[in-house]
C-alpha cells in the first residue's frame, strides 16, 4: 500500500505502514506491542510540546527575564494538558490512530529543530528539521502544512535575522515539498482522495464552520466524545447553528487579534491550530465531518495557549499578590490536569472492546448506520445473533443502500444456519457495494456449498480470488473443500497459497498437516503441525484437544 503500486489506495504513507511491519516482525499480532509503541510516541510528542513552549517563552521574553522554574512549569502545564486530554484517546488507544502520532512527532521535531536553527544558525539543526519534515510527509500527507507554519513563524519572529537569511532557511522545505508532490503525482497520477464529490462545496463550508466550533468546544469541555459522530450537513447560511458558529469564530478571531498585538505567541499558536485542522476540516469534503483524531496536532496550539494564559496570570502582580492566592491558582491548574486525566481514564473503558466502543457510538449516534453495523458485528462475533440482526436491520432502515450492512446480515444468518436468508443478503450486498465483492463472493460460495450447490460455490470462490488475490479466505475454503473430497493436489495448491498470504491463520496449518500426511510428506506435515501449535491461541488449542 505504501509503495504506490496499488492504485486503489488513497494515500502514500510508507513510513506509517513500516511501523506496523516493525510491530508485526517483533510480536506478530499481539496487540501489546502496538499499544506500547503508540503510547511511547504520545509520550515523545508531549515532551516536544514541553520544549516548544519553553522555546517560545525564551524568544518572547529573552534571557534577562527568564525565570527557569516558572517557564518550566509553564512548559510542563502545556505538555500535561496535551498528554492527558481525553480527546487524544482515539489517536493513542486506536492502533491505526498512529498516523496522527507519528505525523505530530516528526512535525514538531521539524519545527523545534527549525527554531533552534533560527536561534543558533547551526546548519545541523536545519538538516535535522528537513529530515524530520520528510519523515512526517512519509507518514501523512497533511504534514505539508509545516511549510505554511514556518512562513508564519518567520513573519511573527525575526530572531535578529535578515529577510534574506529567513528566506534561505525556507528553501529546503519548498524543494522537498516539490519533490514529494511530483512523486505523489508520478505514482498515483493525482493528489485527490476521491474522484467523486462527497458533498457540495457550499454545504461543506457551512458544515465545517459548525465543525470548527464543535472542535473548539470539545477541547475546552470534552463531555460527549464519540468514535463516530453523527454530524448533520448544513444547507443554508441562515441556519441558527451556522449563524451562531460564525459569531463564535468571529469573536475568537477578534480576541486573538487583540492579544497578539501584545503577545505574539498566542496568535501564532491560534494559527497553528487553524493551519493543522484545515486539511481535514475545510474545503476538501471527506466522508467524516469530524473525528477526535483530527484534533491531535491542532490540540498542541490549544494546550500551549492555555499554558500561556496560566503563565500570564502568574505574572500579574495585582492578582498574585499573596501566597494564598498563588497556592489556590496552582491548585486550580492541577485540578484541570486531574479532570482531563480522569476523563481520559474513563474514556479508555469505552475502548475496552469493540462491543463497548460501538455500543457507546450507537447510543450517541442513533440515526447513523455505521455504528449500528459495527455494533451488530461485535454482537454477532460474541454469539448474540438475534441482537446483531436487530442492529443490522436498523442500519438498513437508516441507509437502505449500505452493502456492508447486508454483508454482515448475511454472515449472521449463515452463523444461525439460515442459509437462504444469508444468500439473499449476500446477493443484495454485492449489488449495492461492488468494493466488498471479494468478501461477498467468498461468503456466498460457502453458503452455496452448504446447500450442495458445489459448482456455483467453487465459481464464487474463484470470483472472490479474482476480485482480491491477496484475500486468504477463498483460497482456504477451496483448499478445505478439495481436502474433504480427497483431491489432495488441488487442496495443497490452495492451502499453501492461503498460508503464504496469512501465515497466522492457524486452521490452514492443521489441514495442510493432514493433506501432507496423506501425500506421504511427513517432514512437511510435522512442520505444518508445528505452525499450527505456534499460531493457535492457547484457549482454542485446549478446546481443539478436547
Amino acid at each position: 500500500m505504501g509503495s504506490g503500486l496499488v492504485k486503489e489506495t488513497s494515500g502514500y504513507r510508507p513510513l506509517f505502514l513500516a511501523s506496523f511491519a516493525l510491530n508485526y516482525y517483533l510480536g506478530g499480532l499481539d496487540v501489546f506491542g502496538y499499544h506500547l509503541l503508540n503510547f511511547s510516541l504520545h509520550a515523545l510528542c508531549s515532551i516536544l510540546v514541553f520544549f516548544i513552549t519553553i522555546f517560545f517563552l525564551r524568544i518572547t521574553y529573552g534571557e534577562k527575564e527568564l525565570n527557569p522554574t516558572r517557564y518550566q512549569l509553564t512548559g510542563l502545564f502545556a505538555a500535561l494538558i496535551f498528554a492527558v486530554h481525553p480527546v487524544q484517546t482515539e489517536s493513542v488507544t486506536y492502533i491505526t490512530g498512529r498516523s496522527s502520532l507519528l505525523t505530530a512527532l516528526f512535525f514538531m521535531a521539524a519545527f523545534w529543530s527549525y527554531g533552534q536553527y533560527g536561534l543558533t544558525g547551526k546548519v545541523h539543526h536545519l538538516f535535522l528539521s528537513s529530515f524530520s519534515f520528510v519523515c512526517a510527509l512519509l507518514v501523512k500527507e497533511t504534514a505539508i502544512t509545516l511549510i505554511l507554519l514556518l512562513v508564519l513563524f518567520n513573519l511573527f519572529f525575526s530572531l535578529g535575522r535578515t529577510w534574506k537569511r529567513r528566506l534561505f532557511s525556507l528553501f529546503p522545505f519548498f524543494l522537498l515539498s516539490v519533490v514529494y508532490l511530483m512523486t505523489r503525482i508520478y505514482f498515483f497520477g493525482s493528489l485527490k482522495y476521491s474522484s467523486q464529490p462527497i458533498r457540495p462545496f457550499y454545504e461543506n463550508i457551512l458544515t465545517q464552520l459548525r465543525a470548527w466550533v464543535h472542535s473548539l468546544g470539545t477541547l475546552v469541555l470534552p463531555l460527549n466524545l464519540n468514535v463516530d459522530y453523527d454530524f448533520s450537513i448544513s444547507h443554508s447560511i441562515l441556519e441558527k447553528e451556522v449563524l451562531f458558529s460564525i459569531f463564535v469564530l468571529t469573536a475568537i478571531v477578534l480576541v486573538i487579534w487583540k492579544i497578539t498585538s501584545s503577545f505574539r505567541p498566542v496568535g501564532f499558536f491560534a494559527l497553528w491550530f487553524a493551519v493543522n485542522l484545515a486539511p481535514t476540516s475545510s474545503v476538501i469534503p471527506l466522508e467524516d465531518v469530524i473525528t477526535d483524531r483530527w484534533l491531535y496536532l491542532p490540540s498542541v496550539g490549544f494546550a500551549v495557549i492555555v499554558a500561556f494564559a496560566a503563565e500570564w496570570i502568574s505574572r500579574a502582580k495585582i492578582i498574585m499578590n499573596t501566597r494564598a492566592v498563588k497556592l489556590i491558582f496552582f491548585f486550580l491548574c492541577a485540578l484541570v490536569i486531574e479532570l482531563y486525566g480522569f476523563s481520559t481514564f474513563l474514556r479508555n473503558f469505552t475502548w475496552t472492546s469493540s462491543w463497548t466502543l460501538w455500543e457507546d457510538a450507537a447510543a450517541k449516534s442513533p440515526n447513523k448506520a455505521r455504528p449500528h453495523i459495527n455494533l451488530g458485528l461485535s454482537l454477532t462475533e460474541a454469539g448474540f445473533y438475534e441482537e446483531g440482526i436487530k442492529e443490522f436491520t436498523r442500519a438498513i432502515e437508516l441507509n437502505p443502500r449500505h452493502g456492508q450492512a447486508y454483508l454482515n446480515l448475511g454472515y449472521t444468518y449463515a452463523m444461525m444456519g439460515k442459509i437462504p436468508e444469508a444468500i439473499n443478503a449476500y446477493e443484495k450486498a454485492l449489488v449495492l457495494s461492488p468494493y466488498i465483492r471479494s468478501e461477498g463472493r467468498n461468503n456466498l460460495g460457502l453458503a452455496y456449498l452448504k446447500q450442495g450447490r458445489i459448482e456455483e460455490g467453487i465459481k464464487e470462490f474463484q470470483k472472490a480470488i479474482e476480485a482480491r488475490p491477496n484475500n486468504a479466505n477463498p483460497y482456504y475454503n477451496l483448499g478445505k473443500y478439495y481436502a474433504q473430497n480427497g483431491e489432495i493436489d488441488q487442496a495443497i495448491f490452495y492451502l499453501e497459497r492461503a498460508a503464504q498470504i496469512e501465515p497466522e491463520f492457524f486452521h490452514i496449518h492443521m489441514i495442510l498437516s493432514q493433506v501432507y500426511e496423506k501425500k506421504g510428506w511427513r517432514d512437511k506435515s510435522q512442520d505444518s503441525y508445528k505452525n499450527f501449535l505456534k499460531y493457535t491461541p492457547f484457549g482454542k488449542y485446549n478446546s481443539l484437544k478436547k
